[in-house]
């Protein structure tokens, strides 16, 4: 068997740090099989003779070799413990495996023809099978773009263009824990209250307010300084 990569043993610390929390009520916390024969010149390469799609070499660095990578959790509303303070999850795939499952205009109902040829494009990589909220992060595949856009799809409101790279949204994610919209905190969507997206704002509001003392050893300023763009009243 081979030995894990030091970015694999970093998502697996991800999970340790979960399951370590005393405060967070853990559902899911899953690592799946690992498949030494999808290494990432592997995969790669075959990404790039077989379907033509040639990706930057860089991005072999964040390859995640698990068949996925999953948790959800929430953490107890302090006043009733019945409730969520706050929740959250992801299933990630990595890269090959996300192009291997196929487009997903499946997703959409009456569709214009801009946005089948968007959905043509686009694939999964993380989403919220456990709760089925719906949310989806997409990786945008073109002919000659090596750095796939992002996307979010948030099932009944739209989607949205993220402004994070595929490295970058991983980092993010490893730092929120999958939060349930964070990914809005990327994009131009208003997390305003009495807004759409007021739930996910809060969920942010509080995430920033609790995640510094249960993961102190992240950095929560960039994503403050998100939170002050996205939400009117907020201070970074």
């Amino acid at each position: 068997m081979s030995e894990l990569t030091a970015y694999e043993t970093t998502w697996l610390g991800v999970l340790e740090e979960l399951r370590g929390c005393p405060e967070i009520r853990l559902a899911v916390a899953e690592q799946g099989e690992l498949r030494e024969n999808e290494g990432a010149d592997r995969v790669f390469g075959e990404l790039a003779e077989w379907d033509g799609i040639a990706l930057n070499p860089a991005l072999k660095e964040c390859h995640l070799r698990f068949s996925g990578l999953a948790a959800a959790w929430d953490v107890a509303d302090p006043e009733y413990d019945e409730d969520s303070l706050i929740a959250g999850e992801f299933h990630l795939d990595n890269i090959y495996r996300a192009i291997q499952f196929g487009p997903l205009v499946e997703r959409l109902y009456d569709p214009t023809p801009d946005e089948v040829r968007l959905y043509t494009e686009l694939r999964s990589f993380d989403g919220t099978p456990q709760a089925g909220v719906g949310h989806l992060s997409m990786l945008r595949i073109q002919p000659g773009v090596a750095d796939p856009e992002l996307w979010f799809d948030t099932t009944t409101k739209g989607r949205y263009r993220m402004d994070l790279d595929y490295p970058g949204y991983l980092e993010a994610l490893r730092t929120t824990k999958g939060t349930y919209g964070w990914q809005l905190l990327f994009t131009e969507a208003s997390l305003d209250d009495e807004g759409e997206f007021e739930v996910s704002g809060r969920f942010a509001e509080i995430m920033l307010e609790v995640f510094p003392r249960l993961f102190p050893e992240h950095d929560y300023g960039p994503l403050r300084a998100r939170l002050a763009e996205r939400r009117r009243g907020f201070r970074a």
